[in-house]
């Protein structure tokens, strides 16, 4: 990913003083000349990180053009995207940097499928195709049709269709209109950034225990938006085949893991947990998801010491929000997982909480995240236990992060409050990116608060594991899946270079 140009360009319109950008991403200055002059290419937390200190979207760097100056853009063959998004098939996008774009113009490689196994898409909106050269199979809702080149065909896609080459290759131009686009229905623009950054990515594999419609629903999107390679479906096969017969639209993409059925419905969920998480042991699989079984035994299998996945830590539920007002991204810990901050009273038993939320915040281009340990009052009280164990757990050292506390939410967040108290050197004051609540109630207020009362977006991922894991629920919209699905993927990705660094992209 080459961006030397396109940043020099967007630096000197908006007027950046480039050593100050160079400051703010800890980079020396060979490294800033080598980026500028595309002899080193950023990493995805980078290039996060760079979106959010320019103020731009990860296209304007990658294309070198904001999204308020496309009324009209050119595309030439050699600036034409690359998107393989499916087996058999290549895409060409043909207008990559058109931001906000409604409609999805492509060129299609399709290939002979000698085992009849077409992936079927659904979605709301239309389609128009057009064939070039070969002959190609269109089914729409259980009908066949047979397109020779220069045939075109224009159909709903909310209906069930698929689309395969009856020749060893052929060409069409595609045109996709999708009412439902999960960039157009995204509010943000920081939770815009973070799909682009996973659709940066390789694909991933998920493995889903107990698969029910509301995770397929997730993992779905993920693979018509090709962030997703794999899906490894763990639980009674029959059973989800006839429960989820409509949902399961990508036969090539799925493989399932049998549990047998029979006995007790818990001991089937608790079988289905430990192959899951066996699956990822084995290296199967880059990220584990629940579907349609108790959290309880789903947590237990990923804790257990012998069958387990690696635990790193204390396993932590970490939300990631876009917040009306707020300039930033923030994360809030711990709204799911654990009752209270600090076990037995002690400080230290909350520091793995803490640079959980670090770790997924650095995944995420917050290079050196400012966390504020929340509380009533920013006074530290002994008629407050957890006021004291927070002042204690902040003068701990803490060489990836600011950390503070107490403080209360409107210090935490506004600079305007922090004015008026008259704290403006407070190193996390009006500026957090972390939000660390004493306990699960005070999350899941803040948590219910922000989304049923402001609508905000949402991803969750527990982090703690070797691998990210996803919970998503009925109740969650399908923005809210396909976000904890993209943040889950680069959190994967962060952990996969931290364990086994490489360098990038040199001369």
């Amino acid at each position: 990913m080459k961006i030397g140009r396109n940043m020099q360009a967007l630096i000197l319109k908006k007027g950046i003083d480039a050593e100050q950008l160079r400051a703010a991403m800890g980079w020396d200055e060979e490294t800033l000349n080598r980026v500028l002059s595309d002899r080193l290419s950023p990493g995805i937390s980078e290039m996060l990180r760079l979106a959010s200190l320019l103020g731009l979207d990860i296209s304007s760097l990658l294309f070198g053009r904001e999204s308020t100056e496309h009324r009209a853009i050119k595309t030439t063959p050699q600036e034409r995207a690359r998107v393989n998004r499916r087996n058999l098939m290549q895409y060409e996008s043909l207008a990559p940097a058109y931001t906000g774009r409604h409609m999805e113009p492509f060129v299609v490689d399709l290939y002979r499928d000698e085992e009849g196994l077409a992936d079927i898409s659904r979605h709301s909106g239309e389609e128009f195709l057009f064939l070039m050269s070969g002959r190609v199979q269109v089914t729409v809702g259980g009908q066949e049709y047979e397109l020779e080149p220069g045939d075109s065909f224009y159909f709903d896609s909310s209906q069930p269709h698929s689309i395969r080459s009856l020749e060893e290759q052929s060409r069409m131009m595609a045109v996709i209109y999708n009412s439902e686009s999960i960039l157009h229905m995204t509010k943000g623009h920081g939770m815009k950034n973070i799909i682009a950054a996973a659709r940066l990515l390789e694909r991933h594999t998920v493995v889903v225990v107990c698969p029910d419609s509301a995770s397929l629903t997730a993992v779905n999107k993920a693979i018509n938006e090709g962030l997703v390679g794999k899906v490894l479906l763990v639980g009674n096969e029959e059973a989800v085949k006839k429960s989820c017969r409509e949902d399961l639209l990508f036969p090539r993409r799925y493989e399932f893991v049998d549990v047998p059925a029979g006995g007790e419905a818990a001991r089937h969920d608790a079988q289905a947990a430990l192959l899951g998480t066996r699956l990822i042991r084995e290296g199967r699989g880059d990220m584990l998801m629940k579907g349609k079984i108790n959290t309880a035994p789903f947590i237990r299998s990923i804790l257990n010491r012998e069958t387990g996945i690696g635990i790193r830590q204390r396993l932590s539920f970490v939300s990631l929000f876009e917040l009306p007002g707020v300039d930033r991204l923030i994360l809030l810990t711990d709204a799911g997982i654990n009752p209270e901050l600090f076990l037995h009273q002690e400080a230290e038993s909350a520091v793995d909480i803490v640079e959980n939320a670090i770790g997924l915040a650095q995944s995420l281009g917050i290079e050196r995240p400012k966390v504020a340990l929340l509380e009533a009052n920013e006074v530290p009280s002994e008629k407050i236990p957890t006021s004291m164990l927070e002042k204690a757990l902040s003068e701990r050292s803490w060489p990836h992060a600011d950390v503070y506390g107490p403080l209360s939410y409107d210090l935490a967040l506004y600079p305007e409050a922090v004015a008026k108290k008259g704290i403006p050197s407070n190193p996390v004051a009006g500026k957090a990116d972390i939000l660390v609540v004493p306990n699960i109630s005070g999350g899941n207020f803040l948590y219910k608060t922000w989304v049923m009362t402001l609508g905000a977006e949402v991803a969750n991922v527990v982090v703690g594991a070797n691998v990210p894991v996803l919970l998503t629920s009925r109740s969650d919209t399908e923005v809210n899946k396909f976000l904890t699905l993209c943040a889950g993927i680069l959190y994967s990705h962060f952990l996969k270079q931290r364990q086994s660094p490489t360098k990038p992209d040199a001369e």
